[in-house]
Parts: structure tokens; C-alpha cells; sequence
């Protein structure tokens, strides 16, 4: 039987393989990566569907609790409806042997990075630009203030820093 896979909030948490023969009686293994965008207790359904004839073969409920990381830097950006907002930091790889770090954001929407990958010697220092582009339209969800969390994770993908970016809207 071939099914497909699928999350009920797939930005957080990833289910792989996405697609695989299912064979009666056989152990299947499912790989979950939890990545939460932000704090607090979530329900992710992850249902398992045959792709021949739609049929639901299997649900589960997978019950997740995340908690805020230590926050290591915080920045201030201002943000208007419709302009871009740029702003430069700099991260620094802080072992003695060279590291790949990934860059993600709780606000993928609103913020992007120039690299989103950082490969760095050892000790070194590197800038990261971002992006932040906010749309009329989304001006309306919020009030004056946003606060998006920046996390730099490992090659692991377990995190390494966490900076916090306040945005004050105008």
C-alpha cells in the first residue's frame, strides 16, 4: 500500500519519509523533527493517508510543550508598512574548528537572511543581513509591536543562540 504523510502544522513539525510503501505486518519508522516557531504547548496531527484511494490509514496525536530558548542579544528595527527594513548583525563561530550554522526565524513571512547559512572558520566573525518586509495587510494584525525570534542553529539543527529582534511598527 502506498501512503503519503502528512502534519497538521508542517512549519514545525517535519514528518520523514513524506512518502513510502507500507507493507502489512512490517515495522515502519517514521523520523518527527520538531521545530516550534513559538512557545507554549501545540496538537500536531499527523495523519497517514494511501495515495490510491484517499483513504485515512492511520492518525496520530502528537502532544508537543516548547520552551522559550535563553536569549543571548536583543536588536531594535522599525518597520513601515510596505518598506523594506534592513539591519546588520554579526555572529561568531565560537569553537576551535570550523562550524556551518542555519538561520531561521519565528516570522518567516517577515524576515529573511543574506546567507541563510553561515560557514565559518574557527573563531571567526561573520555579518548577517535581514530583511524585513511588512505588508499592508499584515500591518493590521498587529498593533506597534512585534517581537521575532532569530534562532542559529547547528548542523544538528540544534540551537546554538537565539537573538531577539523587537519591531517597533510605524
Amino acid at each position: 500500500r502506498r501512503v503519503a504523510v502528512y502534519s497538521s502544522h508542517p512549519d514545525e513539525l517535519q514528518v520523514a519519509p513524506d512518502a513510502f510503501l507500507l507493507v502489512s505486518g512490517a515495522l515502519t519508522e517514521l523520523v518527527l523533527s520538531f521545530r516550534p516557531l513559538v512557545p507554549g504547548r501545540l496538537d500536531v496531527i499527523v495523519n497517514v493517508v494511501d495515495t490510491d484511494t484517499n483513504e485515512l490509514v492511520h492518525a496520530l496525536l502528537i502532544a508537543t510543550d516548547a520552551r522559550t530558548p535563553t536569549i543571548s542579544k536583543t536588536f531594535e528595527v522599525e518597520l513601515q508598512p510596505g518598506v523594506p527594513a534592513n539591519k546588520k548583525i554579526t555572529y561568531t563561530n565560537p569553537y576551535p574548528t570550523p562550524r556551518s550554522f542555519y538561520l531561521r526565524s519565528t516570522h518567516p513571512w517577515l524576515v529573511h537572511f543574506r546567507p541563510e547559512r553561515l560557514d565559518l572558520p574557527e573563531n571567526a566573525t561573520r555579518h548577517v543581513g535581514l530583511t524585513f518586509q511588512l505588508g499592508d495587510r499584515q500591518r493590521t494584525k498587529f498593533s506597534t509591536y512585534l517581537e521575532v525570534l532569530i534562532f542559529i542553529n547547528d548542523e544538528e539543527d540544534k540551537n546554538e543562540e537565539c537573538f531577539r529582534i523587537r519591531c517597533h511598527i510605524l
